[in-house]
């Protein structure tokens, strides 16, 4: 028994002897491999500085600081929102933004060193409008009556009549309208679990997109036949147009999504801004003559947006377009732009209004 224990223990005490021999000899992290890993980079961006702001247009300098004891740089590339630029050996570089959209730009600058470092410094520049937005007014031409049960996302225009999306939880639907009367002539629910939001035509199809559900609903135009649903992967959804090639959507950021239109993936997007900053709250959505006009929910406003640039190009005050008298408790925000191409007439109204106007707009 004792023989055994002894056997037992010498076994224990090799193990032991093994195992500290091993891990004295096995390799460690040389003083390179953690410089590799270190974590304050050599370089800064100096300019621009972080979040400055710029009209569009401008030629801004990139440049970095090289700081005390760094190495030397053999080669510095700059990219642009995840684009190269240009590669230099720490130069300053000129960027010209006259091509580029609104919003915000990612800068990034990366040093490559002779030793095999490198660096990744970034920064951001905010790009707005080169001109404060054009100031238009507005004047009613006809009045038309509109179902005060409309709590209106979106409204468009086609053949006569208008389509619009209502919401509401347990109270959305699809509409074709006498434009005449108001009364829808052709109408479908939505799943009281859905919320409906706007509307576009694309060819002979409407698509209904949804505020928090990321489902689109497609229908026929001419019967309203349900073809399919498309799940959408944008935050919410809001406003909804068509500019011929792509449906353009607002999630209440100044965020413009373009999608593609048979499968609503995302394009590319843009950050809508004025000449003060980035516009939030961008709404109902209609394509009219190469701009395209949005409603700032909450407000009276309707914006004049520029989309190739997200340039806002201008501004129509809305402010009492609704008679005091015809406001009631139920009667909602200014939403709702629909646009005739083939008479050049345009027709807004709001959330629950029991009018829809025919307005011309002028500076």
């Amino acid at each position: 028994m004792n023989s055994v224990f002894m056997n037992f223990k010498n076994f224990l005490i090799f193990c032991f002897l093994f195992a500290t021999v091993w891990s004295c000899n096995s390799p460690q992290p040389s003083s390179q491999g953690r410089e590799s890993r270190r974590q304050k980079a050599q370089i800064s961006i100096v300019s621009p500085k972080n979040n400055e702001k710029h009209p569009l247009g401008t030629i801004i300098t990139l440049s970095v600081k090289v700081h005390d004891g760094a190495e030397t740089i053999d080669s510095l590339r700059w990219f642009v929102a995840g684009k190269w630029m240009k590669t230099t050996k720490g130069e300053d570089v000129e960027w010209n933004t006259t091509e580029q959209t609104t919003g915000t730009h990612r800068i990034e600058a990366v040093a490559f060193y002779s030793s095999g470092q490198r660096d990744i410094v970034t920064a951001s520049v905010v790009l707005l409008a080169p001109h404060p937005p054009k100031q238009y007014k507005y004047k009613i031409v006809q009045v038309y009556p509109h179902d005060t049960n409309a709590y209106t996302q979106g409204l468009l225009f086609d053949d006569g009549y208008l389509y619009e999306s209502t919401g509401l939880k347990g109270q959305s639907t699809l509409r074709k309208v006498n434009l005449q009367t108001g009364v829808p002539v052709q109408i479908v629910d939505l799943p009281p679990e859905m919320f409906g939001e706007g509307l576009a035509l694309v060819d002979d199809k409407l698509i209904q997109i949804t505020w928090q559900n990321k489902v689109a609903f497609v229908y026929q135009k001419d019967d309203f036949k349900l073809l399919k649903s498309i799940n959408y992967n944008i935050r919410e959804g809001w406003g909804l147009t068509y500019d011929g090639t792509h449906l353009l959507m607002t999630d209440g950021s100044a965020t413009l999504y373009f999608l593609d239109k048979d499968y609503l993936t995302e394009v590319r997007r843009i950050e809508v801004c004025n000449d003060k900053g980035p516009v939030n709250n961008l709404n109902e959505l209609e394509y009219i003559n190469g701009e395209l006009w949005a409603n700032v929910y909450t407000t009276e406003n309707i914006l004049r947006i520029d989309p190739k640039t997200g340039v806002v190009l201008g501004r129509i005050n809305m402010a009492g377009l609704l008679n005091p008298n015809d406001i009631k408790p139920q009667t909602d925000v200014l939403n709702g732009i629909a646009f005739d191409e083939k008479t050049g007439k345009i027709f807004v109204t709001g959330k629950n209004w029991p009018k829809l106007f025919e307005i011309v707009v002028s500076e």
